[in-house]
């Protein structure tokens, strides 16, 4: 019996080559991850092409694009040079780490899984977490990714994702804007303060403002940033008053650098994502991530209610915390 021949399979030096090309963009960036030269990334490429019979990438002005056969193939053999290093670390058994590579907003990553990722790293010794926070969606096709947290809607073609908590957001201010001039009485009163803003989500006022029965009020002034935690920074700095969540306010509410001057809450048509490819979620390292954060969010969630149902009224205290704010203190 004859076996099966792979007549059509390039070497796997010239693929990881390709790999690494196609995900920089960059022939330069791919031979310094190589350890190679760029002109041996260029040969490599140039050959690869020609036993392909036709180009992978568009040389232009300023840099390279992927043709779109180019992008199709890297789609693949980026997929199957995973599956080899998964199988390869399998079969070893020899007790080799697994990185477990993680693409996340920097505000949640900071504020919400970090301080939580040890328990992670107990559990699971043999994983080494690699984590990119950035603003931008990871690509799955092309970067090296195994998890994102996305923030948005949902669901993403091609990709399994599972969102983490529904989300309601609320206004926050520093402790003395409360009591300050003007002050924060009563929802009506942001009309004479400034509106922080965090570009991704420019429907947050207007669904805050409908829930409070004040669709058409206007801010005193608006100042934009392009990151959330630069927004409840300006926020402690005093420049203004944010809207925001658990997730990303929880710690500056109990460190008291941050209040809640009102009750009130509005529940956001977007929130955080699990994300993977969906043939990875069989993955040790990636199932062991998915239920862990899973476990860690119900958890969290349930504290947070617990708390919520044994505390007085939010703006009352508020207010009592107010009073006892060093910022107060010192006027």
């Amino acid at each position: 019996m004859t076996g099966r021949r792979y007549t059509h399979l390039p070497s796997l030096a010239a693929l990881r080559v390709f790999e690494a090309a196609g995900r920089h963009l960059s022939f330069t960036n791919a031979a310094a991850e190589l350890y190679v030269t760029t002109s041996a990334v260029s040969r490599q490429i140039r050959a690869l092409e020609e036993e392909l019979g036709r180009p992978l990438f568009e040389r232009r002005a300023r840099g390279l694009a992927l043709t779109k056969e180019g992008a199709a193939f890297l789609a693949e053999v980026g997929e199957a040079l995973r599956r080899l290093d998964r199988a390869s670390a399998a079969f070893r058994g020899d007790g080799s780490r697994r990185t477990l590579r993680l693409s996340m907003l920097a505000s949640f990553a900071g504020n919400w899984l970090v301080p939580r990722l040890p328990v992670f790293e107990r559990a699971h010794p043999g994983i080494d977490v690699a984590m990119e926070a950035t603003t931008r969606y990871a690509d799955f096709a092309r970067d090296p990714v195994d998890v994102a947290i996305r923030f948005g809607t949902g669901p993403w073609e091609g990709l399994h994702s599972e969102a983490l908590f529904p989300l309601e957001f609320y206004v926050v201010c520093r402790p003395d804007c409360v009591r300050g001039t003007p002050p924060l009485r009563k929802p009506a009163d942001l009309a004479h303060h400034t509106w922080l803003e965090e570009v991704h989500i420019p429907d947050a006022w207007p669904l805050w403002l409908a829930a409070a029965g004040l669709p058409k009020l206007e801010p005193a002034r608006r100042l934009t940033y392009d990151h959330a935690q630069l927004m409840l920074d300006a926020a402690m700095a005093g420049q203004g008053v944010a809207l925001t969540s658990d997730v990303i306010a929880e710690r500056a509410l109990r460190e008291r650098r941050l209040v809640r001057p009102f009750a009130i809450t509005a529940t956001a048509p977007w929130t955080y994502h699990l994300v993977m490819r969906p043939d990875e979620r069989r993955d040790p390292a990636v199932a062991a991530f998915r239920d862990w954060i899973v476990a860690e969010v119900a958890a969290w969630r349930a504290r947070s209610l617990a708390i919520a149902k044994q505390s007085p009224a939010i703006a009352k205290r508020s207010r009592a915390i107010e009073k006892r704010s060093p910022a107060r203190a010192r006027r």
